[in-house]
């Protein structure tokens, strides 16, 4: 599919949200996070508790941890469930941890009427040490819910000890002053495996609107900023009685960008490997992390095609320094000195290829020495001098330059992998091609800094009442026209979360409503390109089977095949084939394929979506009421009968 400037542009904005992830293209599901959520009547956020970890905690609040390993604090039946997500590092998340949570404790979860559920949502690029507080976190909570407890606690009540220090070093020492086993702790905390759950998190809270910390969701209503004590008394009382929470004004994060044009970094010429023309117009330094799993699916999905297209064509010289993340990757280093000690050997792009493409075994090794021992294994199967290559790995003769490119990457405030720099101007994650293409493109041109500054605008916040939500004749409708409820959904076939809905809500919204005349059901696209990039191409295969009535179906089919094409390069030919399947006429819909006559529409649902404040998907307005997220369909039947009354 092509991107035109028209569709890209606006996701440049998009993309800025998810800048705070390492490699903000994160997974694209976290079915065991979306599944925990399920309908009840009362809490309408449900959860059930992991057999075994229900414990009190020094105050008498039972603490334990959901089924899929979320921290809870309070009754598992309380009917408020109040969803928090945080940032160890983050100021604000702190003012809430000392000003306001003591009494919402006191009051609402020592009562029964609440239950707090803990989500990690770490800022990185502006909180360095955030991820290693989380794991910190959950590495005492293997010693049981109350242990996981104390150590949140701890990690806010002493930030100041920890945030601009060796941040691993003081949670060892936390560890040992609440009495839990330190060598397990230890052994842990320098580990990976606590990585993936934090990442789940926080691709949980993305598809949830949240965009700064801390953020709340009250039985699935959103609540942004560390409010005062009566805001959450209101927001409670809200819910009970079934209204929506009148949103305060969110708390001032960090911004996202300058409002200014960006000044384009410059860098020393200290680098571990470099290709390309040196003359080349555009030059892109790529900041990377052997032991980073976005790393690896950006190094083997998309530079290939960018060196093969853009490097060797004299395009682009493209420049790789080292960020080993040492406090969640403690094996990073051995493999940038690994690639660096074949590059003598005239080898480092096929070790830099090697070392991703199996990172699950070297990476994965219990010690140095083993890890080492793998890698050189890599240095026989490239045909290197293995005596000399060995050699290299452990003279430390590269520990001083690995070191540099960590340190420049510090002073330019790049803390996350990959990184990397366009001219200078800089884009966080494991992109897809496209996005290296337009910006490129326009670096060639020299506006790549006024790109910058025409997305710098903050995203609106999401709307706290009724707004108009135009239908044009390119969104797809289902139902009465002159239905008197109209829910609008934006929507994603990328996206899990969007899967789950269409899976399990909307037929339920179709039996019930819809086709008894009560809803009618519009459809808008919205799809998040910077994590999904088939998004768009699944969008247009929707709009090109309702040319021959066959929506429904082809939406079904897209959202129940999911896993199957994402990811594919050949989704068109995928798409066809389920036309065809589905009884339409495949030539037809090949050639309305091919012919992007619906890109113009799809873009101008994303800019309306952004423009009303959805910034996560699915997105619903209800009669121009917001709800964000794949709520189950309880929320919905609510909804829509207080409109009915």
């Amino acid at each position: 599919m092509k991107f035109t400037r028209s569709f890209v542009l606006p996701v440049i904005s998009l993309l800025l949200l998810f800048l705070v992830a390492c490699g903000a293209a994160a997974p694209t599901g976290n079915q065991t996070a979306a599944n925990a959520v399920t309908d009840n009547a009362a809490a309408n956020r449900a959860f059930t508790v992991r057999e075994g970890s229900l414990q009190t905690d020094a105050q008498g609040i039972p603490v334990g941890f959901t089924s899929d390993g979320r921290p809870f604090r309070g009754s598992p039946d309380a009917p408020v469930v109040i969803e928090e997500f945080s940032d160890y590092q983050c100021p604000f998340c702190a003012r809430f941890y000392q000003q306001t949570l003591p009494t919402l404790e006191q009051n609402q979860i020592a009562q029964g009427e609440a239950v707090l559920i803990f989500y990690d949502f770490p800022l990185e690029s502006i909180h360095p040490q955030a991820v290693t507080a989380a794991v910190a976190a959950r590495c005492a909570g293997d010693q049981g819910a109350a242990a996981y407890w104390k150590m949140h606690d701890m990690l806010f009540d002493r930030f100041g000890e920890w945030s601009s220090n060796a941040a691993a070093t003081q949670f060892v020492n936390y560890a040992g002053e609440l009495g839990l086993d330190v060598d397990v702790f230890s052994q842990c905390l320098t580990s990976r495996t606590k990585e993936p759950f934090i990442r789940a998190d926080l691709d949980w809270g993305l598809q949830n609107g949240v965009q700064g910390t801390p953020a709340f969701l009250i039985n699935g209503q959103f609540l942004s900023g560390a409010q005062p004590i009566a805001v959450f008394n209101q927001a409670i009382a809200a819910v009970q009685s079934g209204q929506p929470i009148a949103q305060a004004a969110p708390e001032q994060t960090q911004p996202t960008q300058p409002a200014v044009a960006p000044t384009p970094a410059s860098f020393t010429a200290d680098y571990a490997f470099a290709m390309g023309d040196e003359n080349a117009p555009v030059t892109i330094v790529e900041f990377t992390d052997y032991q980073c799993p976005y790393c690896a699916q950006y190094s083997l999905q998309t530079l290939p095609q960018l060196k093969a297209e853009m490097v060797e064509s004299g395009r682009v010289r493209y420049v790789l320094k080292d960020l080993p993340l040492d406090s969640i990757h403690p094996l990073a280093r051995v493999g940038a000195v690994a690639a660096r000690c074949a590059g003598e050997q005239e080898a480092y792009l096929p070790m830099h290829d090697q070392l991703f493409a199996d990172q699950g075994n070297w990476g994965n090794a219990n010690s140095v020495e083993a890890a080492r021992q793998v890698i050189n294994g890599y240095a026989r199967t490239l045909g290197l001098d293995v005596e000399r290559f060995g050699s290299c790995l452990i003279s430390g003769k590269y520990d001083a330059a690995v070191q540099a490119n960590v340190n420049e990457a510090a002073a330019l405030r790049v803390s996350s992998t990959p990184s990397f720099f366009i001219a200078g101007y800089p884009i966080a994650g494991a992109r897809p091609y496209d996005l290296f293409v337009y910006a490129v493109d326009l670096a060639e041109k020299g506006e790549l800094a006024q790109a910058y500054v025409q997305e710098a605008q903050q995203a609106p916040p999401p709307p706290s009442g009724p707004v108009d939500v135009p239908v044009d004749e390119s969104d797809i409708v289902i139902g009465d026209p002159n239905a008197p409820i109209t829910i609008i959904e934006f929507t994603d076939y990328q996206c899990p979360f969007c899967s789950r809905h269409a899976a399990q809500t909307l037929p339920l919204l179709m039996s019930q409503y819809i086709e008894t005349g009560q809803v009618r059901y519009v459809i808008k696209d919205f799809p998040i390109i910077s994590i999904h990039p088939q998004a768009v191409a699944a969008a247009e295969a929707a709009h090109c089977a309702q040319e021959q009535g066959g929506f429904l179906a082809m939406h079904e089919a897209l959202f129940a095949t999911q896993q199957a094409w994402s990811g594919r390069a050949d989704v068109d030919e995928i798409f066809t084939g389920y036309a065809v399947q589905l009884g339409l006429d495949g030539e037809l819909f090949a050639e309305c394929l091919s012919s992007d006559r619906y890109h113009q529409a799809i873009a101008n649902d994303l800019q309306l979506g952004q423009q009303l404040g959805v910034q996560g998907t699915p997105a619903f307005f209800i009669n121009g009421n917001f709800v964000s997220g794949a709520q189950p369909f309880a929320i919905f039947e609510q909804v829509i009968q207080s409109l009915s009354n």
